[in-house]
Formats: structure tokens, sequence, C-alpha cells
């Protein structure tokens, strides 16, 4: 609680400062609950199954926390807590992107977001375009994209969630919705902490894990309303973290510690066909780094502000982006010019063509994506090809020292075919086959120091296949995913790295969940399964970690019309060994209780 009233503190200056700012605009406004995000429509996307379970944490969970339940993404932290990157379709967590209403919010600096720091509320059902879709629509990304929305509640409320875990994780979610005159509006405050102090077990390894505290507090605020025929939507998004890492299990006296604060805020404005968007972001980290023989430390500032107007008709949708991205601190001095132009055309009902070029490092970089989607009966499927781009970060270009001013842009040519069936049985399979030219890896430099370089020739493949039943009072889904890598080519022909998969990426992942509805509440269980990892580029047998299976228990139920839900959870319920990296132990069995209340008018 005292963590809670520290970080509420903090903000209140800004918040203030904030609202008293849309005060002029609140006065003069007419609210349009008609208002949509803004995302490009006519793409192939997959929707996932949400269960009672699922909906209650995600008032709460972060999105790495939730999004573990789609075997689609590949999810890597160290100790819960920690940093959370995710990768789609076979690729780095620098070759996807994430949006946040069609603008890229990934960090320029680093390539990566956070997932532990998004709220899962900002999560839509069809929230991931995967494979080459992603690479077709991220500006900056290749493969993969995640498209977040802070979407308005309908009417008037307010709920409150609180939750705890028996490894000294701590949670408090405060929202509400409604109308200021007629303007609608939401406020959301979430706080998590945790000590996260536990047993481990990794073989004959055996003892205690601490060291891996933090502190993470997110604060959503949004104004919608209309202004002479023009919908507008006004979002403030504040983060606030602090993550300490102990290391892995063979090097416990070391800490890392991270301190993060991020804050963003968009402003949209729409009519029918027109729609003008203006982000800014600041980032101000601090890290410090003690688990190597000398100590590091590093404060970083990073900068974004992106105005996109976008135009859109039933048969084409044309965006113009225009990103400044500046990056700086004690290890690099940079900053970055991007203009964006994408062009989504419908050729017929049938066919589509999306072409893109950005502007980056006095180059012009070109992609264009070609789908078809057909329909026939209850069974839908898609055919996509083309040729994409990754850019390169700041750090890459720039991080000193060891940063590489002479980077290429990575290029990959895709194609992907997916089947949908809806009715009594659903399922869908989707394929991508990639060849990444260029991909950028960071390596040994002549300088002694570690570099980017356009190292490998990668050919990866994804294969996911996801099956869904529902009956009375019983639904089963199950979702798994095939991933196969090769290094094709490397800078220097390296045969210890030539022919050998990509690192960090399991073979073989699987989630399965069932729903039952009994006479009070509802039991789920999920079932997840992940295979060998290969955590040393030779593949070397020293490097792997094993293949994992763990499963989790739910318990939901409700009272009082609905004012109060309770979830009781049990998380690796047969105690297995689990671990992202090699060395660095997940939990053991663990207990969870969330409760929350809703007043609604």
């Amino acid at each position: 609680m005292v963590l809670w009233v520290k970080h509420w503190c903090r903000m209140k200056n800004l918040i203030v400062s904030v609202l008293v700012l849309l005060t002029p605009v609140l006065l003069y406004s007419q609210v349009d609950t008609l208002w949509t995000a803004n995302v490009l429509s006519g793409n192939f996307r997959s929707k996932e199954i949400k269960t009672k379970a699922d909906s209650l944490v995600a008032s709460l969970s972060s999105a790495s926390a939730y999004l573990i339940k789609d075997s689609r993404f590949i999810v890597k932290q160290y100790s819960p807590g920690s940093v959370v990157t995710s990768s789609f379709g076979g690729a780095s967590s620098e070759q996807s992107r994430v949006l946040w209403d069609g603008i890229d919010i990934s960090s320029m600096a680093s390539g990566v977001l956070d997932l532990s720091l998004v709220p899962a509320s900002m999560l839509s059902t069809a929230v991931l375009y995967d494979g080459i879709n992603g690479g077709a629509l991220a500006p900056m990304g290749s493969v993969g994209a995640l498209n977040l929305s802070s979407t308005l509640p309908q009417g008037r409320g307010t709920s409150t969630l609180f939750s705890a875990s028996s490894i000294g994780d701590r949670g408090l979610f405060a929202h509400s919705w409604g109308s200021i005159g007629t303007v609608r509006y939401q406020s959301s405050l979430r706080s998590t902490t945790g000590t996260n102090s536990y047993p481990y077990s990794i073989g004959n390894l055996n003892g205690v894990l601490r060291g891996n505290g933090y502190s993470d507090l997110t604060y959503l605020q949004s104004f919608q309303g209309k202004v002479s025929g023009w919908n507008w939507q006004s979002t403030l998004w504040y983060t606030q973290s602090e993550k300490d890492n102990s290391g892995s299990v063979l090097t416990p006296g070391y800490v890392n510690h991270l301190e993060d604060d991020m804050l963003r805020f968009k402003y949209a404005i729409r009519n029918r066909s027109n729609q003008w968007q203006v982000y800014a972001g600041r980032e101000w980290q601090a890290y410090t780094d003690t688990n190597s023989p000398w100590t590091i430390k590093d404060t970083n500032r990073y900068s974004q502000a992106t105005v996109q107007y976008s135009h859109r008709t039933a048969q084409q949708e044309l965006y113009f982006t225009a990103n400044y991205f500046k990056a700086d601190g004690s290890n690099r001095n940079a900053t970055a010019f991007l203009p964006h132009v994408l062009y989504n055309l419908s050729l017929s009902k049938k066919d589509r063509v999306v072409l893109k070029a950005a502007g980056y490092q006095n180059n012009v970089h070109m992609g264009i994506h070609y789908g078809r989607t057909d329909t026939r009966g209850a069974i839908q499927s898609q055919f996509a090809l083309g040729t994409y781009y990754r850019l390169p970060t700041l750090n890459e270009l720039y991080w000193s020292p060891g940063g590489n001013p002479n980077l290429a842009a990575e290029r990959s040519y895709g194609m992907k075919y997916a089947l949908h069936r809806k009715g009594k049985w659903n399922w869908n399979v989707t394929t991508d086959q990639l060849y990444y030219d260029k991909m950028i890896q960071w390596a040994p430099a002549a300088s002694g120091n570690w570099s980017p370089q356009n190292y490998y020739a990668v050919y990866t493949s994804t294969t996911t296949a996801a099956v869904a039943q529902s009956w009375k009072k019983y639904t089963t889904n199950m979702n798994l995913t095939h991933q196969y890598s090769r290094v094709l080519a490397t800078l220097n022909n390296d045969p210890a790295i030539v022919g050998k998969s990509l690192i960090y990426r399991p073979t073989l992942q699987a989630v399965h969940t069932s729903e039952f509805h009994l006479p009070k509440g509802t039991l789920q269980v999920r079932a997840f399964y992940t295979g060998l990892r290969h955590t040393l580029r030779d593949n070397s047998a020293i490097g792997e970690i094993p293949a994992q299976y763990w499963c989790a228990l739910a318990y939901t139920v409700s009272g009082a019309n609905n004012r109060w839900n309770l979830l009781l959870q049990i998380d690796n319920v047969f105690n297995n060994e689990r671990q992202y990296y090699q060395y660095f132990p997940m939990p053991g069995r663990t207990f969870q209780v969330h409760l929350k209340l809703n007043s609604k008018q």
C-alpha cells in the first residue's frame, strides 16, 4: 500500500495538469458513441477465445501474463515481474512490432516494448496481425504486429480489483467510466508489486530465489466526443516501473536494477473518411548492472513524435505517417526522421494489395503484400505473399561502443496460407514461410566489441493450428504452434552456425484450455507445453533447455447480481521445473486470488 501511495503522489500533479488542459475541449464537445479505433480493415486475423477466468484476469493482468494462453506468442522473461518481450512467426522481438491504433510505439532505440507494462485491457479479441500480415502493416517490422486499442466501455460504472499470490505479488486495479456532459471518459489505475521469493529446483540445483522484486504502475485516461461532425479521442498513458533481477541461480549475488518511466499521449480526430492522429512519447530509463566483473550504469532518454493522416473508403486506405525519434543518454546520442506511406487497396472482393515505403537513414525502403481471401460455405481461406523490411534501431546504429552506422535494413520474402472454419467445430490452420536476407545479429567485431552486423541468411517456417468446440456446459480449445528455422549462411560462413536453429525459439508450443460450467461458478483447466529450445548459436547440447509441461487451475464465481467476482488460481499444479532462460528458474506451484467489485448505474 505504501508503494501505491508513493506512485500516486508522483503522478498527481501530472494528471491534474493534463485534465486542466483538456477542459476547454470537454466543455464544447458532443459525444459520439460510434467512435472506432484506427485498425486497418480487410485483413485476415485470428481471433482468440476468452473464458470466464480470462475476462477477469484481463482487467488486472499485464499483456505478457495474459498472452501466454496463446501459443503464437513466444514470451521471454527471466522471472516474474522482469522485462518481457514476445516474438511472433519465428522472428525476433525486434522484427515484430507493437502498434497503438496503427501507430508503431515499439522503441526505435531498442526495437522492443516491455509487454509487462502493457495492460491486458488494451488487447482486443483480434489484436494480432500474425505472420506476414503484420509485416505488411507495421511501418518498421517484418513479421507479426500486435495492435493495442484503448476502447471506452458503454454506459457508466466503476470496478475495483484486488489480487495476491503466494510468492508475494500484490495487485490493485481501479476503473471508472461514464460521461461528463456529452463527453465520454474512462480512467484506470493499475498497480502491481512483488517480492518474488520462491524455492526452485533445476536438476541437482535447489534453493530459494531472491532479489527479483518489482513494482509497476499504469495510469490510463481517455476522453472522447464530437466537434462539428468530427469524432475525437484523447488518451494519456503513463507507466512507471522498477525491476530487480538477481541473475541466474549460478550468480545469485549480483543484482541488476532497472527504473523506467514512460509517458504517452495520443489525440485522434476523425470524420467519415479522414483521420488525423498525433502521438508523443517520452521515456526515462536508468539501468545498473552488477552481474559482471564490472558495474555498468546506463541512463537513457527516448522520445518519439508522430503525426499520421489516413483516408479510408470502402475500397482503399491511404496512410501518411511522419515519425521523429531521439535517443540520448550515457551510451548514445542520435536522432532519426522516418516518413512512411502505406496504401491498402481492394482490387476486388477477394483480392487485396498493400504497398508501403519508408525513408530512413538516407535510404528508401519498399514492401509489397498481396492477399486473396476466399469463402466457400463455412470455410474461409487466405493466400498471401510479399516482400518486407525491418529497419535498424538507433541502438544498433549508434550504441557506443559497438554501434554500426553502416547497417543495412533486413529484407525478407514471405508466403502465407490459412484456412478457417466456423460452425459447431471452429478450427483454423495458418502457415508462414519466410526467407530473411541480411538479418541483423550482434557478434564480435574486429574492434573486440560486440557489434550488430548484417550477419545471417535465414529460413523460418511457422505453422499454427487451433480448434475449439462448445457444448452446453463445457467448452474446449487448443492452439499449437510449430516453428522451424535454419541459418542458411553467415557473414563468414561459420560452420558452427550454418545449418543450425535460431536460439530461444521452441520447436513446438501448445496450450489446451477446458472450461466447465458448474451449478455454482466455472472451473477452468489449462495445460501448457513448450518444446526444447537452444540458447547457444551452435545448438550445443550444454545450452539446451529441455521441453517442459505444466498446468493451471482456475475457479470463478460471482454473486449479488454480478456485483462481485472471485477468481481462485493454482499455477503449475504439479510443481514442474520451468525456465525461459538457462538457469533462470520460474516458480513452482503458486496460489493466486483475485476479487473484483463492480458498481454499475
